[in-house]
């Protein structure tokens, strides 16, 4: 994510202010205040608004591809890298995003030895289908090792076992490359999607209330010095 707040629409520029107890050692008073950025005020996005298909564009991110560089393609504005996560509800960027390769190459040698990555992690379904071409199996299913399904086929009754096996170095791929599939907010949404943004950033009124950009917090463990 773009923290600069050099470019109008990064995100630390959408954030509205706080103002909270100084904790500088040269403050005169409990009652010193610097202002801050409130980094605990956040947006996400409703679960309906995904069925909202006109809105979004599927993406599959790729190969080392940052959010950045994403909303640059998109937005041509890498400050905007935000939106992508955002849109996507993506909070925590090093567990939700796809790793790239050498940050992947790296995990996967912390955690595993080369036995272990070669080792069997489950067993999956592959596609079955019978003499007519109808699916009997999906793929993609776990499955016990020993996993097999019968049927009739022509008034013939059958028993298939078509599964295979899935390492953990596969596992682990396949966990980092189904966070490649994202929501992209098509570009003439953008504007709207912001204005909004900027409205739920906007505080309402309280005992704490400045404005609708600022509002003051108290340290009740703070005492003047």
């Amino acid at each position: 994510m773009t923290y600069s707040s050099g470019s109008p629409n990064s995100y630390f520029r959408q954030l509205p202010d706080l103002d909270y107890p100084s904790l500088a050692n040269n403050r005169t008073s409990a009652y010193d205040y610097q202002t801050v950025k409130n980094i605990f005020k956040r947006a996400v996005m409703r679960d309906d608004i995904f069925n909202e298909v006109t809105a979004f564009t599927k993406y599959s991110v790729v190969g080392d591809e940052r959010p950045d560089q994403v909303a640059n393609s998109f937005y041509k504005d890498s400050a905007l890298d935000w939106v992508i996560l955002t849109t996507n509800n993506i909070i925590h960027v090093r567990d939700e995003w796809p790793m790239g390769s050498q940050d992947f190459a790296t995990y996967i040698n912390e955690k595993y030895t080369d036995q272990e990555l070669s080792n069997i992690h489950h067993y999956e379904t592959e596609v079955l289908r019978n003499s007519r071409g109808q699916l009997m199996q999906p793929e993609g299913l776990k499955v016990p090792s020993g996993h097999s399904i019968t049927f009739i086929d022509n008034g013939v009754l059958r028993t298939e076992s078509k599964i295979k096996q899935v390492t953990f170095l596969e596992h682990e791929t396949n966990l980092n490359d189904a966070k490649r599939n994202i929501n992209i907010l098509k570009d003439e949404y953008l504007t709207s999607f912001l204005e909004n943004f900027s409205n739920i950033m906007t505080y309402e009124e309280s005992s704490q209330y400045i404005n609708d950009n600022l509002k003051k917090t108290e340290n009740p463990r703070l005492i003047s010095p």
